[in-house]
């Protein structure tokens, strides 16, 4: 990313022990660290978000290309359809059935 070699870190890192001491060091390293780490999880998480942004518009596109409704429509059948099913007619259509007419339950 910045085409830093192995000298360059070194020619830094004895600037800053010679500017900072050796009393301060390890906690200015572990301060930088977190730093970093800080910097590079905003990265991160800014490049997420872009690629979720370009892919939701991708898909957007596909969608509308397709002429498909851009968001999924779902059939939930109303509560008053399943408590008010009819159960007896199935009974008595069941004991109508031709078999039942015969009356020798399958034997002839």
């Amino acid at each position: 990313m910045f085409d830093i070699g192995f000298w360059e870190i070194l020619l830094i890192a004895v600037v800053a022990l010679i500017v900072v001491g050796p009393e301060r060091m390890p906690r200015l390293i572990r301060v930088t660290g977190l730093w970093i780490g800080r910097a590079n999880a905003s990265i991160q998480s800014v490049r997420n978000d872009i690629s979720r942004e370009l892919r939701a518009d991708e898909l957007r596109k596909a969608i509308s290309d397709e002429g498909t409704p851009a968001v999924p429509r779902y059939v939930v059948p109303d509560e008053m359809d399943v408590v008010d099913s009819p159960v007896e007619p199935v009974k008595t259509e069941l004991a109508k059935s031709p078999d039942s007419d015969k009356g020798n339950n399958g034997n002839g």
